[in-house]
């Protein structure tokens, strides 16, 4: 959802766990004893909602059981089901299940159809491409376990059904994960029990134990997709393999390689913008190059480094081998804890690579790789090569700055003054607006779609430096930032701001100074004052 998002998609889940377990709370709060939590079930529940504890298993020692009464209203408020509501011999859970899946499915229809007409309406004055054109695509996602053929069958009779808009054109992908990999499923069950409300009340023991018998419902009932007929996507073990089925267009090209990609490695990602080539003018009151567009001048795109550029380039160098060998560090840990004689190297596993460090070594000295992307500009290159740190620079035109065709070379002023009719409708909304010729922030979008794949699919450290325009749009994507507003992020200059994955798909940020003459201030990531947009 997340890529779907940072590309300007319309995207939203509907999760059908979220459906049931207040569809159950429901119920519960109007029955004298909470006898649904022992119903059972099975297939079509969401993937999402996962566990639940039975509410009898817990009396103290003492024989005092306020608490197991505490933990049994919290569960009824929360709708939680343990494993035994989804056995599908359950007749009254199967009917909630089935009335939860109708519910998500009516509200997905309805924010599909939407309307078509401002969705899609053009920006003021778009004429003679002066602003970029936004059609809004949707791409809703029915989050559920459609586990069975017949619930298949359902969905795709509901989405060609009357309740849709005549003529709108709605296509649909089943995206079929099989996990065979002892790890990550014991990871993934993890996760679920401490995130999911089902497990209110439970130990981290009895949630996972509960969390297995439930997949021992789905199980006895799950049908692998098989119908060739349909549109389908099968994940193997995250993405250790992908099986493709009548897919094409725009979800071929944007949602395979994206699936491909995304792995569940603790690898960091750091982001630079070139070093200051001397012909910059540094904002003295933040002491970056931000704050209002007049206050903005370009460095020459053929400069090389400066005296500070250089300095920071050889700082960028030792903080990188610093963070190297703690990276190591930490994954031989991790390898040495996960992988045993019995678990097979999948390459797909916690860690996120295959066992066999001695691979990994850079040159004779470093247990360490790390992949650098790099504008092709020489300021770039120049930064990103490390004659202390010897690595591979993958130079790539995808990364270099935002083009301001006919007016390329000229200060914000100077564009100010020679069309102040143009500048207007940057200063309204600088993200559609394109340079006369050139690009604006939502063109970078696309040519930049290849380099977020590849920085995904990376199990060891990725350095990228580039371009202030360029980093604002790859910092929206990490933190999650509605693209519109990518162009009033702060890059600060001479600062590495480092990526980390956490648990649930989403990452940490911290921002690093490395050139003490420069003054720090202005490292926050986001602050309560809005930014002007910077180029």
């Amino acid at each position: 959802m997340t890529f779907l998002t940072w590309r300007g998609t319309a995207c939203q889940i509907f999760n059908v766990g979220k459906y049931r377990r207040e569809a159950q709370a429901d119920m519960m709060q109007q029955m004298p004893t909470p006898s649904m939590d022992n119903d059972g079930d099975n297939s079509d529940e969401e993937k999402d909602t996962t566990n639940t504890t039975d509410e009898n298993e817990n009396e103290d020692e003492d024989g005092n059981n306020s608490d197991d009464n505490d933990k049994t209203s919290k569960r009824k408020t929360v709708g939680a089901c343990d494993a035994n509501f989804f056995d599908h011999n359950n007749p009254m859970a199967r009917e909630i299940r089935s009335r939860a899946a109708k519910m998500a499915m009516e509200d997905m229809i309805t924010w599909l159809r939407g309307d078509a007409s401002k969705d899609n309406k053009p920006p003021r004055r778009a004429s003679s491409g002066m602003m970029a054109h936004i059609n809004k695509n949707k791409v809703a996602i029915f989050d559920a376990t459609n586990s069975t053929a017949a619930r298949r069958k359902w969905v795709l009779e509901e989405l060609n059904s009357p309740a849709m808009e005549e003529g709108m054109k709605t296509g649909v992908i089943f995206v079929e994960s099989v996990c065979d990999d002892a790890e990550m499923l014991e990871e993934n069950f993890r996760f679920k029990v401490q995130n999911s409300p089902d497990f209110e009340g439970m130990t981290i023991d009895e949630a996972i134990d509960d969390l297995r018998k439930r997949v021992e419902k789905y199980e006895e009932q799950y049908e692998t997709i098989q119908d060739d007929t349909q549109s389908y996507i099968k994940i193997f073990n995250l993405s250790s393999k992908l099986l493709v089925n009548h897919v094409y267009g725009k979800m071929a090209k944007v949602v395979v390689p994206s699936l491909m990609s995304w792995n569940i490695g603790s690898r960091p990602i750091y982001l630079c913008r070139a070093g200051e080539t001397g012909t910059a003018v540094i904002n003295s009151e933040s002491g970056s190059e931000g704050g209002s567009i007049s206050q903005m001048m370009s460095p020459r795109r053929g400069g090389m480094l400066g005296s500070s550029g250089l300095r920071f380039r050889d700082a960028l160098a030792q903080f990188l081998e610093r963070e190297g060998f703690d990276f190591a560090a930490k994954r031989e840990s991790a390898l040495k804890e996960a992988f045993t004689p019995s678990v097979v190297s999948t390459g797909t596993s916690v860690s996120g690579i295959a066992p066999g460090a001695s691979s990994l070594a850079v040159g004779k000295t470093l247990p360490f790789r790390i992949h650098v992307m790099s504008s092709t500009m020489p300021r770039a290159v120049e930064t990103a090569t490390w004659p202390s740190l010897p690595c591979e620079v993958d130079e790539l035109p995808n990364l270099n700055p935002l083009d301001k065709g006919d007016f390329s070379g000229m200060e914000i002023e100077e564009i100010k003054e020679k069309d102040p009719q143009w500048y207007e409708l940057l200063e309204e909304d600088p993200f559609i607006t394109r340079f006369p010729g050139g690009e604006c922030y939502k063109d970078l979008i696309h040519r930049l779609e290849t380099c977020i794949i590849d920085m995904e699919q990376q199990v060891n450290m990725v350095c990228v430096v580039s371009h202030i325009s360029v980093l604002q749009v790859l910092i929206a994507y990490f933190r999650r930032t509605p693209i519109e507003k990518c162009a009033s992020i702060r890059v600060p200059m001479h600062t590495v701001i480092k990526f980390t994955p956490v648990t649930g798909g989403s990452w940490s940020e911290s921002q690093h100074a490395l050139d003490p003459e420069l003054p720090a201030e202005n490292l926050a990531a986001e602050s309560d004052e809005e930014p002007g947009p910077i180029w």
